[in-house]
């Protein structure tokens, strides 16, 4: 009996099929383009992601032999994004993703008469103009009559449902992103509902992670590949999937997703409602476990930096160490480690998005300090490295500091490759970090809810015990070598801070 897991990026989706021991079976991923019609806007076409996102199904469905093999399948999906859809099944707009800052004026307009705190009381996030309420209010006040028509505003769990068999049914997890839902009720928040003038009836039914939305139809059955009759069933925000999928469901031991951004999320048995936690940016929202929640802390650039180095300072090498059957982040890990801790003196800040958390300084911005003509590129990636693993333990501190439990981190993403850096965030963060042999972990969280829908699993622990892999595990070194850089680090952000006002 095989499960499938499906994961709904922002700029590519994956079908991956699994079995209950969580081993990949096969699998199949396809990018899409991600759209910027203005400045600060960011779109997806619906009907494209659906054509990739079939392709992928169907991909799989090739290296199954029987259709019916597949047992059940549910979704992981990005947060936020959502797209308006007719009673006829047509877009009526394309799909408004997480990184579009359109609706800055009706956020600023909401919060002003609903208050930030009684935001955060109800939805467990601080407030920002990238969540789905703002913007389905800025479609409202820019294009009435595509808000008249619209039947269900729809994020990508509950349009893949809907598309696979006819039920439009978000899980808790993926709808507290919305700023819509009231975490502590698990329910769409009628304080919230009421005075943005948004209409319960046109959003998704809303249930538990791990439950039955339905089967697949004939139309979905013909387009996939997938037999008619297979059972659907919720899963969660990338985030909560992910950090089901590696075991992090009970406090103290946390996922760390490192790609593009790298997020640290941390479980808890009850949201952290704080005005620390308000004004340094964590949100909480609802796990995919059951009567759990979870803390979410995020560094907009950790990937995205050393993509960047490698554009700027390896653009000559890339195509000869391509020739050699190597990785260009290899060659720059490899030069880094020949580096001294510390990178001889550099300090590196790897704000080139903004700030994250724990300062929710969006304002803030990269910098290289300390450089002499005795610095190489290899200290500078050093740095680099170094900054975005002192900005990890300041996420993993404040966390810490706010009541999260966070004794081992369950390390995942292109940053989980390099021993080299596991070591070095361990070293830093002052935290064991552990990296199990998995390639999807949102993609197993998601298949893992399927399971326990469809009674593959009879409970989450068989769920988390029948899938432990085996694993790496690197442990911080007894004296806290990196104390000073870390004091350095942060005094940094705050000299730069203070001096933005000079300037």
């Amino acid at each position: 009996m095989l499960l499938m897991g499906l994961d709904v990026g922002t700029t590519g989706c994956k079908a991956v099929v699994f079995d209950r021991r969580g081993r990949v079976q096969v699998s199949a991923y396809r990018e899409y383009p991600l759209l910027h019609p203005e400045t600060d806007w960011s779109e997806l076409d619906p009907n494209t992601v659906w054509v990739s996102l079939v392709e992928t199904i169907r991909q799989c469905m090739k290296g199954v032999k029987d259709p019916r093999e597949i047992a059940s399948i549910s979704v992981s999906a990005q947060g936020e994004a959502f797209t308006p859809m007719s009673r006829e099944g047509e877009h009526l707009y394309r799909c408004i993703t997480t990184w579009d800052y359109r609706a800055r004026e009706q956020h600023d307009s909401f919060t002003e008469k609903f208050g930030r705190k009684a935001l955060f009381r109800l939805t467990g996030h601080p407030s920002s103009p990238i969540y789905t309420l703002y913007k389905i209010v800025w479609l409202r006040e820019k294009h009435r009559e595509i808000y008249e028509k619209t039947w269900k505003f729809l994020l990508w769990e509950d349009f893949v449902n809907w598309r696979l068999c006819g039920e439009p049914v978000i899980d808790h997890s993926l709808a507290s992103r919305t700023m819509l839902f009231d975490v502590g009720k698990r329910e769409w928040c009628e304080e919230i509902l009421q005075e943005s003038k948004i209409e319960q009836e046109k959003l998704p039914q809303t249930l538990h992670s791990g439950k039955i939305v339905g089967e697949v139809n004939a139309e979905a059955s013909k387009q996939t590949g997938l037999a008619r009759g297979t059972l659907v069933a919720t899963g969660g925000h990338d985030q909560a999937c992910g950090a089901l999928g590696v075991g992090a469901i009970d406090q103290g031991v946390s996922y760390l997703s490192t790609g593009t951004v790298e997020c640290v999320t941390a479980p808890l048995d009850s949201p952290i409602l704080s005005q620390n936690a308000l004004s340094q940016g964590y949100a909480n929202y609802c796990h995919t476990a059951p009567d759990r929640y979870l803390i979410l802390g995020a560094n907009p650039t950790a990937g995205s930096v050393l993509r960047w180095m490698r554009d700027n300072f390896y653009q000559w090498e890339k195509e000869d160490v391509a020739k050699a059957g190597r990785d260009i982040y290899d060659v720059m890990i490899e030069e880094a480690s020949r580096s001294l801790p510390g990178s001889k003196g550099l300090v590196f800040l790897p704000h080139f998005m903004g700030g994250g958390n724990p300062t929710f300084d969006s304002e803030s911005k990269g910098a290289i300090l300390g450089l002499t003509l005795a610095h190489s590129r290899g200290d500078i990636v050093r740095a680099a490295l170094e900054g975005i693993s002192h900005q990890l333990r300041w996420n993993v501190e404040a966390l810490s500091g706010l009541g999260a439990e966070i004794g081992e981190l369950r390390a995942v993403g292109g940053g989980a490759r390099s021993t080299f850096w596991l070591q070095l965030k361990a070293d830093i963060a002052r935290r064991r970090i552990v990296t199990p042999r998995i390639e999807e972990a949102a993609s197993l969280g998601a298949a893992k809810l399927s399971g326990l829908a469809c009674k593959v699993y009879s409970d989450l622990n068989e769920a988390i015990s029948s899938t432990t892999i085996e694993s790496r595990t690197f442990l911080p070194c007894e004296q806290d070598d990196y104390a000073d850089s870390h004091n350095a680090f942060r005094r940094v952000y705050e000299a730069l801070r203070k001096m933005r006002g000079e300037i």
